[in-house]
């Protein structure tokens, strides 16, 4: 009898005798999924081992995981013949150690701060100041500590008490250096009735303390920058550029919610949107679209290649010029993890192309989390990168096998329906987390995606014209208004889809279990469906064989 098997459209089309499938059919060995995905395996071993360096924190050395994992190497490389299975079991080993003395090694390096009283030191600005309230909010990095000039820079979020009598505060800007004089505070959290974990999100983005600074107690003043790596140095120049266009669709006259949202989509800076604009697409169930992910770099990368790979015989030349200019846009955006996970993916995939290797999309997206993981372990608890990658492996497990449950030959109604497939496969993957996180469920997310993919491609295509029209201001007026009109159309059918009868769900409360038995279920009805499916396609077969 056949056991498992994978359905074979290709070869039923060829002219082989009946008997010659049947035989192959029949023939074929258990499908195994893991052993089809390496890297799959080794992701989730260093996932394990993040957790439990997390969990033992600096009880355990980060010597004493390197030393382990170089005893489990040294074990695999002297396995003899006949005993693989122990030499993967070693790697797997490895690789769980690895992810225990990465996380150990950078929860010491980002612990967190506190002073018990204030201290007089150098700093440079690395966010853009915000209001918030009667405070300005910015980024800090502290770069030097009364006389001591420090190693490597310490990060920290700042509120700066606004003085109104002379408004000094509305000439600090990205980039400048300060002086002051304050206390530092160690992170504390303040969603009481979230998931959220703030203080988590401010290790894992390298802020170690936060502080309140008197208006008194600071001053511009030239400070010096060399703690900075190369690399922040590099993404500050970068967000120096961004806050360049940034006054560049002011000048054009976008106002201010229509620029919030074009900043948002095209550059990463969400620092305009007002609380009612966010609460809207956040009801409606299309705040993916304000942060950067694979959507936004996908519509870039098609319009690069539009531009730059027409010509197959200079397409290596043209594909590096295309990825330089992704990973440039993901810098100049701030280096969000979803647009890092979404520049890997293409990188990989177009070396694929390029090499006219066949694609694993599960293993690529594996090794996205993998580089990412490695680079920077605190990432795995950053609710971005967690819906991020949620979202593309369900689509990737879903969109296929539910886009062929119908059959349209009409290329709209086709577009329509992979559409569909596509925004319910994400929800798949990405609800249960939205639940847990932000006690929310969008009920119009289907219909909210209707409109919002297409105006945002329309408004990217529309930022890319604006920027390449810059030597003619008549049409790049003309290209700013059509973008503002955009905008204003999108913000107004999401507020309107959002006061609809039961748009969202409120006040949901999960806890972390249940958001695990929720996984499972998905998971245990997914492996159920696909076997009931493949049983039904063996009757098919065997009833046409006899």
């Amino acid at each position: 009898m056949c056991r498992e098997y994978l359905f074979l459209p290709n070869y039923l089309g060829q002219t082989i005798g009946a008997c010659q499938i049947k035989t192959y059919i029949c023939d074929m060995k258990p499908v195994k999924l893991l052993p089809l995905l390496p890297l799959l395996r080794i992701v989730l071993a260093l996932i394990l081992g993040i957790i439990i360096g997390d969990a033992v924190g600096e009880r355990v050395p980060m010597a004493v995981w390197l030393g382990l994992a170089a005893v489990v190497v040294g074990v695999a490389f002297l396995v003899r013949k006949g005993w693989e299975w122990l030499q993967g079991v070693c790697i797997m080993g490895a690789t769980l150690l690895l992810g225990a003395a990465l996380m150990t090694g950078e929860n010491r390096h980002n612990a967190p701060l506190s002073t018990p009283q204030d201290l007089d030191y150098e700093a440079v600005v690395m966010s853009k100041p915000t209001v918030r309230g009667r405070t300005l909010r910015c980024d800090l990095a502290i770069t030097r500590i009364g006389q001591r000039l420090l190693h490597r820079p310490i990060l920290v979020k700042a509120a700066i008490l606004r003085d109104t009598a002379t408004n000094r505060w509305q000439q600090l800007r990205l980039g400048d250096g300060l002086q002051a004089r304050s206390k530092l505070d160690a992170p504390r959290s303040f969603y009481a009735a979230s998931h959220f974990d703030y203080v988590r999100w401010l290790r894992s983005h390298g802020f170690r303390a936060q502080t309140f600074i008197y208006y008194s107690h600071w001053h511009k003043a030239s400070v010096s920058m060399a703690p900075l790596s190369r690399f922040a140095r590099f993404r500050l120049r970068a967000l120096l550029f961004r806050q360049r266009l940034l006054a560049r669709y002011r000048l054009l006259g976008l106002d201010s919610q229509q620029l919030a949202v074009v900043a948002a989509m095209t550059l990463g800076d969400r620092s305009g949107i007002s609380q009612a604009t966010k609460e809207a697409y956040s009801v409606s169930g299309a705040s993916h679209v304000l942060a950067l992910s694979g959507l936004h770099l996908g519509i870039i990368y098609a319009i690069l290649t539009m531009l730059l790979g027409w010509n197959r015989r200079w397409r290596w030349l043209s594909q590096t010029i295309i990825l330089a200019g992704i990973w440039m846009f993901v810098v100049l955006v701030g280096l969000p993890p979803s647009a890092i996970r979404s520049a890997t993916m293409l990188s990989l995939c177009s070396l694929c192309i390029l090499l006219g290797r066949q694609q694993v999309s599960v293993n690529t997206l594996a090794f996205a989390a993998l580089v990412m993981l490695v680079a920077h372990p605190s990432n795995l608890w950053d609710v971005g990168f967690q819906m991020s990658f949620m979202a593309v492996l369900a689509i990737m497990v879903y969109f296929r096998p539910l886009f062929h449950l119908l059959t349209l030959q009409n290329p709209l109604s086709r577009w329509f329906w992979g559409l569909t497939v596509v925004s319910f496969a994400a929800q798949i993957g990405t609800a249960p987390l939205v639940i847990y996180y932000f006690g929310r469920y969008s009920c119009y997310f289907l219909l909210t995606n209707f409109v919002v993919i297409p105006t945002t491609t329309l408004i990217l295509y529309g930022a890319v014209a604006l920027l390449l029209s810059a030597p003619f201001l008549p049409l790049q007026k003309a290209i700013a208004l059509c973008l503002a009109h955009l905008a204003t159309f999108l913000n107004s059918a999401l507020a309107t889809f959002a006061r609809l009868p039961g748009a969202s769900i409120e006040g949901i409360c999960i806890n972390t279990l249940q958001l695990y038995l929720i996984y499972i279920v998905i998971l245990s009805l997914t492996v159920l469906t696909s076997y009931a499916l493949k049983i039904r396609t063996q009757k098919h077969l065997e009833a046409f064989f006899k």
